[in-house]
């Protein structure tokens, strides 16, 4: 009797769930949040299928170490390539799900500047598909890019941290969040230059407990890179705290 009592019982939550999400459809139809298309015949929540398929179809031959996408003939060593080999990068390697552009490029602006912090559920899945490839060697730690605690309560959540916590408890990885802290509130890097990026974020991290990161393999987590600055300072003061290596894993890889 026990087992048919809690038979019968997820089956009426199973029902009940239907019938509301029924009726949330019907009151608040679903629309996929890259492109607005309905997706009242479609089992996904946020995205649609013909988005999804071109996020994956914009795999790129890129840099390993900045993940700029390598057009035909240009190559890439571990000093580099044109676009990073002058340029001191502090992490090892980068990993991207897609250039910042097209589908991508939507949700991340609909989760980051409209508040839409559901969607850290699909966009932390994509970044989740990518370490389950075993491209990224074994990872201790998962940490955040931080924000400054201003630019924190006035967004009202940091992007960044909702989905390295996704992927973690996914992976069941520890993460450590306001360890690596951002001690000043910098301009936005949007609209600086390579030279003026550089000087906005000098100074701009402190770690407050240099023990857990001491010769840990540490990933990085932030949403979008351009020119791989400020996650370079990220880095650089993570291994002044003694970590092994420092590895990045974004959503997006952008172009200054």
């Amino acid at each position: 009797m026990s087992d048919l009592h809690q038979e019968n019982k997820a089956f009426l939550i199973r029902a009940t769930r239907n019938i509301f999400s029924g009726l949330l459809d019907i009151l608040y139809p679903r629309h996929c949040f890259a492109c607005d298309k309905s997706l009242h015949e479609e089992k996904n929540s946020y995205i649609c299928e013909d988005c999804r398929e071109k996020i994956k179809e914009t795999e790129a031959r890129r840099c390993a170490r900045c993940g700029f996408e390598l057009g035909p003939g240009i190559a890439s060593s571990g000093k580099g390539c044109p676009e990073c080999e002058n340029t001191s990068l502090r992490f090892e390697k980068s990993f991207f799900v897609s250039d910042n552009k097209g589908p991508l490029k939507n949700l991340i602006h609909q989760f980051k500047y409209h508040k839409h912090v559901c969607l850290m559920k699909p966009l932390g899945g994509l970044l989740t598909g990518l370490l389950q490839q075993g491209i990224i060697p074994e990872i201790d730690v998962v940490v955040p890019v931080p924000l400054h605690w201003k630019k924190k309560q006035e967004r009202g959540f940091n992007q960044s941290e909702l989905i390295a916590k996704k992927i973690c408890k996914k992976l069941s990885l520890p993460i450590s969040v306001n360890n690596l802290r951002r001690v000043k509130n910098t301009l936005s890097q949007t609209r600086l230059s390579r030279l003026q990026r550089q000087k906005n974020v000098n100074g701009a991290f402190k770690v407050k407990k240099p023990d857990m990161f001491f010769e840990k393999n540490v990933l990085l987590v932030d949403d979008v890179l351009t020119t791989g600055i400020t996650a370079s300072e990220c880095a650089r003061n993570l291994k002044n705290a003694g970590a092994k290596e420092v590895y990045l894993l974004a959503l997006a890889r952008s172009r200054l």
